[in-house]
């Protein structure tokens, strides 16, 4: 009976997992993805980051969408493809490694996280914190088991190492793994933790190599003492935090936990029913929910894509609230009690918190999946109609559709600076205005034949302190050497004169 309730209720939620995900098939390129592609095309024509490219980005995910963007060769349908297939591994590992506390929740775990990714819609599809999840979720599966040899706790920090080379907040999880084998393992926990330290260090030390052999060392170690403690300041509204409220809205913000709260009810339940040969392993998945609750945090900012890594964890011990409890002969009907009420928690979670995109709400409704798509597209077709061999586009832009349009045009770029969000924050610092006249050196120089500026409400302006608009020898040079060819209200595609 017990097992029928719960495959009743899991079985719609696979079904509506399936058609979302099928229906992502035809997600075009969105948000995050256009630049990062971008700078993945940039590399495939011998650009290297931080030399040619300047970003704030870890190494590692530089190299995540060059693998992305050579293994779909930049279209939708194949990264759409290679989303799900990434999807389908971690589901899949879940599954395989939450089995332990029996079938139901392994099933509940892959199907509920399945849902709350493809929740985010077009927007979160593969997001960082996402890309690194499938190793954590493998390290995970080799450290939920018995009696690990040697190599494992190698292969357990090398995965970790992976993960940090593309956040390296993403190594908060290695620290209750580690404690974790230090309770269980006695004398040979010195040794098995240096082999963890010495897998995690092997990814580090080969990007480095790489990043020295192609001479991006020198502007990676600058951008990484100057430009990041700038832009941890940014907030998740892009807003500049003042400092002497800095710690306050760090605190507010953490105990929100991303407005994610409502599943600490059935997660706290399912380690409660967790029998006790598994208590210790239910222990380590609450701890690395713990963990990465704190993950967003360290950044100083709180997207809703740095929440990717608690949501996954926090929905794993929110399954364990299916766990089959066993008959008590002295209290069945307490038993059987407790087994609805937890159902019912986690029935009211999903109810409130599992519901299906705004992307998929939009295609059911024949609606367009989003505005700066469009804005690609007709940027795409102007740039397509008038760019000729030798000429060169500068983006003033972020996530607004012209670095989509770049990309689906194979536009070349007129500086390093494939974003213009730098020059507007932090103004009155010597590094700000120093990468502002860097980029009017470099612009003045290469001359683009097109300049295309997004302008449009939804671009993520960065406001509060030591913040602008203006950029007055910017705004020189344009009026002197460019004439306005199209003016769409949210963006404007200047040509030179």
């Amino acid at each position: 009976m017990m097992r029928r309730l719960q495959t009743f209720l899991l079985a719609p939620l696979a079904a509506l997992l399936a058609v979302q995900a099928a229906f992502s098939l035809r997600w075009l390129i969105a948000h995050d993805e256009a630049p990062l592609l971008y700078e993945a095309f940039l590399m495939q024509k011998g650009f290297m980051p931080y030399r040619d490219i300047f970003d704030f980005q870890m190494p590692g995910s530089f190299l995540a969408y060059y693998l992305l963007g050579a293994l779909s060769a930049f279209g939708p349908f194949r990264l759409r493809i290679l989303d799900l297939a990434i999807l389908a591994a971690l589901l899949a590992v879940t599954f395989l490694f939450m089995r332990r506390f029996g079938k139901i929740p392994a099933a509940a775990a892959a199907i509920l996280f399945g849902l709350k990714y493809m929740q985010g819609g077009a927007f979160m599809s593969l997001q960082r914190e996402y890309l690194f999840l499938p190793f954590i979720a493998v390290a995970l599966w080799i450290n939920l088991r018995d009696d690990l040899p040697p190599r494992d706790y190698f292969i357990t920090g090398f995965l970790f190492g992976l993960a940090a080379i593309i956040k390296p907040h993403a190594a908060l999880g290695l620290i209750p793994i580690a404690l974790f084998h230090v309770s269980n393992l006695g004398k040979r926990a010195t040794r098995n933790l240096l082999l963890i330290a010495f897998g995690f260090s092997i990814p580090i030390i080969l990007v480095g190599a790489w990043l020295a052999w192609t001479g991006a060392l020198s502007p990676f170690v600058d951008i990484a003492l100057n430009y990041w403690r700038l832009y941890s300041q940014i907030n998740g509204q892009m807003e500049i935090t003042p400092a002497e409220t800095r710690l306050p809205f760090l605190l507010t913000q953490t105990i929100k936990l991303g407005g994610h709260a409502l599943w600490l009810l059935p997660a706290s339940i399912g380690v409660y029913l967790v029998p006790q040969e598994n208590k210790k392993r239910a222990y380590l998945l609450a701890a690395l929910a713990l963990c990465y609750a704190v993950y967003p945090a360290l950044s100083g900012q709180f997207f809703e894509y740095h929440y990717i890594p608690f949501i996954y964890f926090i929905v794993l011990l929110s399954s364990l609230a299916l766990t089959p409890l066993r008959p008590s002969p002295h209290a069945p009907r307490s038993s059987s009690f407790i087994f609805h009420l937890s159902s019912f928690i986690l029935c009211f979670t999903i109810l409130v918190a599992v519901r299906p995109s705004n992307t998929f709400i939009r295609q059911i409704e024949g609606r367009p999946i989003a505005k700066t798509t469009d804005r690609a597209a007709v940027i795409a077709k102007y740039l397509e109609a008038n760019l000729q061999a030798g000429d060169t586009v500068q983006p003033l832009d972020w996530t607004g559709g012209t670095l989509l349009a770049m990309l689906e045009t194979r536009a070349p770029i007129a500086t390093s600076y494939v974003f213009d969000f730098y020059f507007y924050h932090h103004v009155s610092t010597p590094y700000i205005q120093n990468l502002r006249a860097d980029f009017m050196r470099q612009l003045q120089k290469a001359n683009p034949r097109f300049i295309v500026e997004v302008a449009a409400v939804d671009k993520p302006w960065v406001s509060g302190e030591d913040t602008t608009r203006e950029f007055p020898e910017l705004r020189g040079f344009l009026n002197q050497n460019y004439s306005v060819e199209v003016d769409k209200g949210d963006y404007l595609i200047y040509k030179r004169r």
